[in-house]
């Protein structure tokens, strides 16, 4: 059947009212190519020998329509046709067997199966429940594969990333300065200071003096007793970090060399991670970019010069003070 022109096609439509049988077989139509619901007396509908897989849910509403029409003696010739037994046509395969429309065959077509072995649609419908158990299974077993694979891809982006995310997450969630103000009220000190025991008279000199007692600023000192007593340092220092807002690494050659200071700077690092502001690096002594940590490394510092490192002299007019005060400040 072949309409070719625009008066052929409105000719056609103009029988929509007398058009009782329709003949379709031998094309390759994938699909019925007409809608079936627009004929009010159509009750033969010949679609054999076409490459039509399955009748979908459309097409089945309209020849139920059409069977009531033509007070039900509606027929539909199917054989011939490539048909499927999948998951997506079950419900046509049932609709094979439930239905009261007169088919060929009874109903009963060759259709190739999921594994893509031939079997039969009377042979799919007399295990339909277990063919739609099979189906729902595979959909979830691809669902829970899916999501799996997505989740895993999270995780190891996430684990890729995790310095980006958190640095993104602290953004996000702390960069409000309402919110930093008001956590920062919270906290009991001023600045935790991590350095080395050769370094013990410059902290407790210089540093202490000008920080407490000229800037009236408070600091935390794990060997000035700041902390519980009897308290283990490892303990000590994750307790007491969270406690303040800023931390203040006094970097020395001692300090490079050292393995808790190592660790107690990594620690405070971690913790204003994305926060640079809130992490004061002084560099106590000369020393080259190769010998000093890599996660110090990449902050800003404040270098000491001979007339700073003194323990005996203090001139907070020097630049030196004068940029710690600013910092402390931020």
């Amino acid at each position: 059947m072949h309409l070719k022109t625009d008066s052929e096609l409105s000719t056609f439509k103009s029988q929509l009212d007398s058009v009782q049988s329709l003949i379709l077989e031998g094309n390759l139509f994938t699909s019925v190519p007409l809608n079936l619901e627009d004929f009010n007396r159509l009750s033969f509908l010949n679609i054999r020998n076409n490459k039509i897989a399955y009748l979908i849910t459309k097409e089945i509403n309209a020849i139920e329509v059409l069977f009531r029409k033509s007070n039900r003696t509606m027929t539909v010739l199917l054989d011939g046709n490539p048909l499927v037994c999948t998951c997506a046509s079950l419900d046509f395969v049932e609709w094979l067997f439930t239905t009261k429309v007169k088919l060929d065959s009874n109903g009963s077509y060759s259709c190739v199966g999921n594994d893509g072995n031939i079997t039969t649609t009377n042979a799919v419908y007399n295990h339909l429940r277990i063919f739609r158990i099979r189906c729902i299974t595979t959909v979830w077993v691809i669902f829970s594969v899916t999501l799996f694979g997505v989740l895993l891809l999270f995780i190891l982006v996430g684990y890729r990333y995790k310095l980006h995310l958190q640095y993104f997450c602290l953004f996000i969630g702390m960069a409000n300065p309402l919110f930093l103000k008001s956590k920062e009220e919270k906290l009991e000190y001023d600045a935790y200071v991590a350095y080395c025991d050769g370094d013990y008279e410059w902290v407790y000199g210089p540093l202490r003096i000008f920080l407490e007692e000229r800037r009236n600023f408070k600091l935390l000192l794990l060997d000035r007793g700041d902390v519980l007593a009897g308290e283990h340092r490892l303990f000590a220092l994750n307790n007491s970090i969270p406690k303040c807002k800023k931390i203040i690494l006094v970097i020395s050659k001692e300090f490079v060399n050292n393995d808790w200071a190592y660790y107690e700077a990594t620690v405070g690092i971690e913790h204003f991670l994305g926060l640079q502001a809130r992490i004061i690096v002084i560099n106590l002594e000369n020393i080259t970019k190769t010998e000093i940590p890599q996660c110090v490394l990449q902050m800003m510092s404040l270098d000491a010069n001979d007339h700073i490192r003194k323990t005996d002299t203090l001139n907070e007019n020097n630049i030196f003070w004068k940029c710690l005060d600013q910092a402390m400040k931020r």
